[in-house]
């Protein structure tokens, strides 16, 4: 399949790279150099407690008693065993929402919201019941205790699972797999018997819906008992809390000049278009790193890592473009881009040195 090729935009003219909150606006400086925990961030009275009420009814509307607990913490994520939400901080403020666009990979839109609270939601109703524990659970997704690898090799298309989080997401280990199924499961007007009919992953479909059926109204088995990281025990500033999420992404490229031919062919030499070759992919970088995430299946630190690096040899090189050609310069980077990320899933390589 061809990957998607982000929609043209209007870009200006951007100052370099800011580096940590460099060229973020001065409100913003202030709140880099607070702890997390001073900030008194909470779910209340914000746009999360308006999605997590929807959350809830969706549950309702599928015949499930459960709500789970949400509480602010580093990340998305639902503790190993126990039946809570965690949610990023930087969503309970929109101040934060500034810096996560400059440092991190974005604040989340609406839909991406609610797509991890349904796979959070999955989670919970895993570990409630303790599905992971029976025999028709690991037919269908696995063995629970499977070791997690932040680098598995998805096979992307792959009828046997469920498509939700970008990244075929489902094929990283058993008890996300459940997870997935069941966002798909809970999303509303999905029509999953019909969207997943003849596949594999309808089978794993059909059982969420039986265990929904006979659980639903049943007490969860399993109660709160511990939470990860809460924002308010996060004694790190904002400041070091993305630098320390730049340190764990960061990815170890050694492409050096390599690919500097591949782009001097994919835009126009210096001085002799009107606008920079760096100016486009800066508008664009979001949209380039999801589009080429969901289609490949690498993570997204890997697809933004090579991304960078493409934008600094670009930076470098001089290129530029002709704003007509938008459209053109767009399908070759991303082309270039999934190219670079399918060697380095299948060969752990972006390419052949000799």
């Amino acid at each position: 399949m061809t990957p998607a090729t982000p929609s043209p935009v209007v870009f200006r003219e951007k100052l370099a790279e800011p580096r940590f909150g460099e060229a973020l606006p001065p409100e913003s400086q202030t709140l880099l150099q607070a702890r997390i925990k001073d900030l008194k961030l909470h779910l209340a009275d914000t746009p999360l407690e308006k999605y997590i009420h929807q959350l809830y009814g969706e549950l309702e509307g599928r015949g499930l008693s459960m709500r789970p607990q949400c509480y602010l913490s580093d990340q998305w994520g639902c503790p190993s065993g126990v039946p809570v939400i965690g949610i990023p901080f930087y969503l309970a403020d929109p101040n934060l929402h500034s810096i996560e666009a400059e440092l991190g990979g974005g604040p989340e839109s609406e839909r991406e919201i609610m797509m991890y609270l349904r796979h959070e939601a999955g989670h919970c109703f895993n570990y409630g019941y303790k599905l992971y524990e029976t025999e028709d659970w690991r037919k269908l997704f696995g063995d629970y205790t499977k070791p997690y690898r932040e680098d598995y090799k998805p096979q992307p298309f792959s009828r046997k699972y469920v498509v939700h989080i970008s990244g075929w997401y489902a094929q990283k280990h058993p008890d996300e797999d459940f997870a997935e199924t069941f966002a798909v499961w809970l999303t509303p007007d999905c029509e999953w018997a019909e969207r997943y009919r003849g596949w594999g992953a309808l089978k794993k479909l059909s059982y969420v819906q039986g265990a929904a059926e006979r659980l639903g109204r049943a007490g969860p088995v399993v109660q709160l008992t511990s939470i990860d990281l809460d924002v308010d025990d996060m004694e790190e500033t904002v400041l070091d809390h993305y630098r320390q999420r730049a340190l764990e992404e960061k990815v170890d490229l050694q492409m050096g000049e390599h690919l500097d031919q591949d782009l001097l062919h994919l835009f126009e030499p210096p001085g002799i278009a009107p606008a920079k070759a760096e100016t486009l992919i800066r508008a664009e970088r979001q949209s380039l790193v999801q589009a080429v995430t969901h289609y490949s299946g690498v993570s997204r630190p890997v697809v933004r890592s090579v991304l960078d690096h493409l934008l600094e040899r670009t930076t470098s090189l001089g290129l530029t473009v002709q704003i007509d050609k938008t459209r053109e310069y767009l399908t070759r980077l991303t082309s270039l881009l999934t190219a670079l990320a399918m060697n380095y899933l299948y060969t752990d390589r972006f390419f052949e040195v000799e």
